[in-house]
């Protein structure tokens, strides 16, 4: 079950909330081959050792067979039980990923408890986790206290269900949390338009984007050449509906006497 559920993402949609642990197979150390193996990381968890106490909280999440072998059966409750022994103690790993149940107000686990997952991110994010900083900004944005999110959405990192810039861009492009402000988004946009580390999704996102902005004129020279070559870069794998829609009204260039 995955915890702090994912929304579905649209357009211009501000950060989803954080998927529980989609992140939590960072660091994976051991590899679980054999049920030998498994119950080699269960005695050291059992010894007391909290990275493998987080290990086994993984494996029982998610499960492992081997050859159609079931070598671990997932059980959520297990995960659970093993994460807060792991936080009972003192793991910052655990800390977090304990928050990720606490902020979940569906978890099904155990009960919910917001004010204390926050002031546990806080301190995961004290000790230097940029995860916890896009859940903390997560948790503002829950509480519409939009300046705290945008601050805490600047001291994170991209991950697979957060884009940090194209995020950023969309405060500054709309004004939520910072003063609008489309020229800082543009040049945001840009960056993300001319490097390649960037999913697809957020390069369609950026020229769609910088469509509007050309399109608008608003804070650049209305310049609808550039506006229409943005909007077919978005649209260009025929699936931005937005794009379609603008294009229809200013034309492609196929198409153009």
């Amino acid at each position: 079950m995955a915890r702090c559920v994912v929304e579905e993402r649209e357009a211009f949609q501000i950060p989803t909330r954080h998927m529980h642990r989609a992140l939590a197979a960072r660091e994976r150390k051991m590899e679980i081959k054999s049920k030998e193996d498994w119950m080699l990381l269960m005695k050291k968890a059992h010894g007391g050792d909290t990275k493998a106490m987080n290990e086994v909280a993984f494996w029982y999440r998610n499960g492992l067979k081997i050859d159609n072998n079931e070598i671990i059966i997932e059980n959520e409750n297990e995960s659970f039980n093993w994460t807060k022994k792991a936080y009972d103690l003192g793991d910052l790993q655990a800390t977090e990923e304990y928050a990720d149940y606490l902020t979940d107000k569906e978890n099904g686990i155990c009960e919910p408890n917001i004010e204390l997952g926050i002031k546990l991110y806080e301190k995961c994010f004290q000790n230097g986790s940029k995860r916890a900083a896009h859940c903390l900004g997560l948790e503002n944005r829950n509480k519409q206290q939009f300046d705290k999110a945008f601050e805490y959405y600047t001291k994170s990192e991209p991950n697979e269900d957060f884009y940090q810039e194209l995020t950023t861009a969309l405060c500054y492009y709309y004004g939520v949390g910072v003063k609008a402000d489309k020229l800082e988004a543009l040049k945001i946009l840009l960056r993300i338009n001319n490097k390649e580390e960037y999913t697809t999704y957020e390069v369609g996102e950026a020229n769609y984007l910088m469509g509007m902005i050309y399109l608008e004129g608003d804070v650049v020279e209305q310049d609808l050449d550039k506006a229409r070559y943005y909007l077919e870069l978005a649209d260009q794998d025929g699936d931005h509906r937005s794009a379609q829609e603008l294009l229809i009204i200013i034309g492609r260039k196929k198409l153009l006497n």
